[in-house]
């Protein structure tokens, strides 16, 4: 009950800040983004090693990726060093309403992808907060009705999908869908 209201303190928080910051909404698909944002939940290794091929590949796509992971486990923090595309924050970076205060969340919500895609299963508010405050021209997320003020695009998770499968309806829709010049 008291970390709800935490959360709901932070949804305030958010929606100020938000009506703020207007953007425009430009549907993108992954073939014409050119600068494109991961955002995803580091529980261990194999969601790093997992995310680092989805980047890779991107990458290997010749767009330019940045990739910012919600670390919840603080003995995780020492294992994976920030690189050149990878950023991380932790539960230390949070104020007491959740939200992230560390200065890469800042330049991450700043910074202009044509493309933001949530890659994480579950709904931790931070990773809503920098998605619904991201200057991106679109973002992409899990759906559910509370995220409709966060994300543009929304894909439909089945209770027992993998984060790999996840992935691949990612990449599939996004793929797909068809932009207007």
């Amino acid at each position: 009950m008291f970390e709800k209201l935490r959360e709901k303190i932070g949804q305030y928080y958010f929606r100020k800040e938000q009506s703020r910051s207007p953007r425009p909404l430009q549907m993108t698909n992954l073939r014409d983004a050119r600068r494109i944002g991961i955002l995803y939940t580091l529980e261990d290794v194999p969601d790093y090693e997992r995310v680092s091929e989805f980047v890779a590949r991107l990458q290997g796509e010749q767009k330019e990726v940045k990739a910012l992971g919600f670390v919840r486990n603080k003995n995780l923090v020492q294992r994976f060093l920030p690189k050149l595309s990878y950023d991380f924050f932790t539960r230390r970076d949070l104020t007491w309403f959740y939200k992230p205060i560390h200065r890469q969340v800042r330049d991450f919500i700043d910074k202009e992808f044509d493309l933001l895609i949530d890659l994480s299963l579950q709904d931790h508010f931070p990773l809503k907060y920098i998605s619904g405050l991201s200057k991106a021209l679109c973002r992409v997320g899990k759906f559910s009705e509370e995220n409709t003020e966060y994300y543009d695009l929304m894909i439909d998770l089945k209770p027992t999908m993998t984060q790999e499968e996840y992935m691949g309806h990612v990449q599939h829709y996004l793929t797909v869908i068809k932009t207007h010049a």
